[in-house]
């Protein structure tokens, strides 16, 4: 029971970081992670400032100190891939694509399903799989671009995508532009999440990465970190059983546990 993909109010998140880290321990995490989004000027809504960036990172070493005989605690940051950090000595990354450039312009790929489809049809002419193949092209550079620890998120802009009702993601171009970006990032050999933020807030049927992705994953010998992205005290460790039965039958034997350490194998 360990999640280490979580914002507070610093952010976007509902919650304190100390009632955060008060819900994790009530729901029987013995670690925990915080990881608030990275300072981003052109998200000034979703991300923190620089001066609540500095704030958050005090806050969550003090907790580490106060709560230290109830539960590990971890700092993180969420770090934007078009976002330049303003801060380090962190305990991990997560790197994440919310926006893409086309042209010189930056576009948001999580803003809704209405804003998601003008968006295709404003900048890629309708085609759906033009817009994942420019996504996925981004996320492939993410690892190198933040430095991440865990890629966040990978199918992202399957959010809204519910019964396929935007596009299909069977389709050649589409799977083509994942398994291409999976391909890139492994090359680092860094850890993908199997993300539950969506299901909780948006009943999606399926994590991120989806299951096909998850095998294709499986086959070429990447590794997996569960997490809820967790915005509220609620959503802390949401469907973890389900995900550890998915990750099963994905083919996968282990998930990746982060320690003081570093991270460790447990077995699923």
């Amino acid at each position: 029971m360990q999640n280490i993909h979580s914002h507070t109010t610093y952010c976007d998140g509902k919650s304190t970081p100390e009632e955060m880290v008060l819900g994790a321990i009530e729901k029987g995490c013995d670690s925990f992670g915080l990881s608030g989004h990275s300072n981003a000027a052109f998200d000034a809504k979703h991300s923190m400032s620089v001066d609540d960036t500095f704030k958050y990172i005090e806050e969550v070493r003090r907790l580490q100190k106060e709560y230290a005989d109830k539960i590990e605690l971890f700092l993180g940051i969420e770090q934007e891939y078009h976002a330049e950090p303003i801060a380090d000595g962190f305990d991990f990354i997560l790197g994440a694509v919310h926006y893409m450039k086309n042209g010189d312009e930056l576009v948001c790929v999580d803003n809704g399903e209405q804003r998601q489809k003008q968006l295709v049809d404003d900048h890629y002419g309708g085609d759906y799989y033009a817009m994942a193949e420019a996504y996925f092209a981004t996320v492939a550079d993410v690892v190198k671009k933040t430095n991440a620890d865990i890629v966040a998120h990978f199918d992202l802009i399957s959010k809204y995508n519910k019964d396929g009702i935007l596009f299909d993601e069977a389709h050649p171009r589409y799977i083509a532009a994942a398994l291409g970006a999976i391909d890139e990032i492994l090359k680092h050999g860094k850890i993908f999440e199997v993300n539950t933020g969506a299901m909780f807030r948006f009943d999606k049927p399926e994590p991120y990465p989806s299951a096909f992705l998850l095998k294709e994953l499986s086959r070429r010998g990447g590794e997996v970190i569960i997490s809820s992205d967790s915005h509220n005290v609620e959503s802390i460790c949401f469907k973890y059983d389900e995900m550890r039965e998915l990750i099963k039958r994905c083919g996968f034997k282990y998930i990746k546990r982060l320690t003081k350490n570093g991270f460790i194998d447990v077995e699923v």
